[in-house]
């Protein structure tokens, strides 16, 4: 358990709830007050009421106005850490989240135990509230191009979670049901499914996918996914 309590603002921007992820951890060391809000006077008011020291920005699919809440928080209140989640994962986007300051980028699904875990290792640094505002020195680096808008036919995606997955865990043994069972659906109705959406098989898409980085290594081999 963290060394002190831990005082969350979660920011909950999913276009679809079902996306949202599961804030079952709150305990007596941990609490949350949970917001559904890109204004940004309203999530100003919530940082006054509750006074948190992480806040957690939690998306399915990220749109130019929901980055942009992010970079407004990070200005007007650089002295509080902030956690980003996304289903949507591109090398763009966590860069440019972590130049804005973020500190720590999670891709959906995350367990549960894993945020809990990162929440505690941040409460260990957290230092008391400075009582004089920090000089704002952040730099606006742009937002990604491709998240100025988001696509009908990728919201509608039900397979998303399984294409993300393997972007990032690739290099790991993946199974099919292990991927149905993360999109909330049984193996056959998934695959059914994900070859509808893509006109290819879950293990198709895996080969190539692998078949893929490993060319984007041989090109460049001080590349890590």
């Amino acid at each position: 358990m963290p060394r002190r309590n831990v005082n969350i603002l979660w920011i909950e921007l999913c276009k679809n709830r079902r996306n949202a992820q599961r804030i079952d951890f709150i305990n007596k060391k941990i609490t949350a007050y949970k917001v559904h809000s890109i204004d940004k006077n309203q999530i100003s008011c919530a940082i006054a009421i509750n006074k948190p020291n992480l806040i957690c920005i939690d998306y399915d699919f990220p749109d130019l106005p929901g980055l942009q809440l992010l970079r407004q928080i990070r200005s007007g209140y650089s002295n509080i850490p902030v956690v980003m989640l996304t289903i949507q994962h591109s090398e763009s986007l966590a860069v440019w989240a972590f130049r804005t300051g973020v500190r720590n980028y999670l891709v959906k699904p995350v367990k549960v135990e894993s945020i809990v875990e990162e929440i505690n290792r941040l409460a260990t640094q957290l230092k008391p509230r400075v009582t004089k505002p920090r000089i704002n020195l952040l730099k606006r680096y742009p937002i990604p191009k491709e998240f100025h808008f988001i696509s009908a036919s990728l919201l509608s995606q039900r397979t998303i979670s399984a294409i993300n997955y393997v972007e990032t865990h690739f290099q790991e043994k993946i199974t099919e049901q292990e991927v149905a069972s993360i999109c909330g659906m049984s193996v056959s109705t998934f695959s059914r499914i994900f070859r509808n959406e893509h006109s290819i098989t879950f293990r198709e898409f895996l080969i190539k996918h692998r078949i893929m980085r490993a060319k984007e290594f041989l090109r460049n081999p001080k590349k890590r996914s």
